[in-house]
């Protein structure tokens, strides 16, 4: 079932699913997947609402594609961000080895 504002189409029922998945995968930190589904709802949304006739339908459309794409936009921010701080610091994102060998 699609959910409230993305009507009964497939476009919609498909955008819904993958969004769906996004917001999961970003719930679970798992944020260069949650971006991919991020990405690909969005474009799917836009398909929507290009034929959509419907304004209000249009303006609800509008506010989820926005919202959405704010989400993605910080999701990205924060993996560049990781991106350079592993660049700065090698192995600060990944984490430290703690083997007594390697202090000697």
């Amino acid at each position: 079932m699609a959910k409230p504002g993305l009507g009964p189409d497939p476009g919609g029922v498909a955008a819904a699913a993958v969004l769906k998945r996004a917001v999961e995968l970003d719930a679970e930190s798992r944020y260069q997947q949650a971006l991919v589904c991020y990405q690909e709802g969005i474009d799917l949304l836009l398909q929507v609402l290009k034929g959509t006739k419907d304004d209000t339908k249009k303006c609800n459309l509008r506010k989820k594609i926005s919202d959405y794409m704010d989400r993605a936009e910080n999701i990205k921010k924060y993996l560049d961000q990781e991106k350079e701080v592993s660049k700065e610091i090698p192995g600060m994102s990944l984490g430290f080895c703690c083997e007594s060998e390697h202090f000697n």
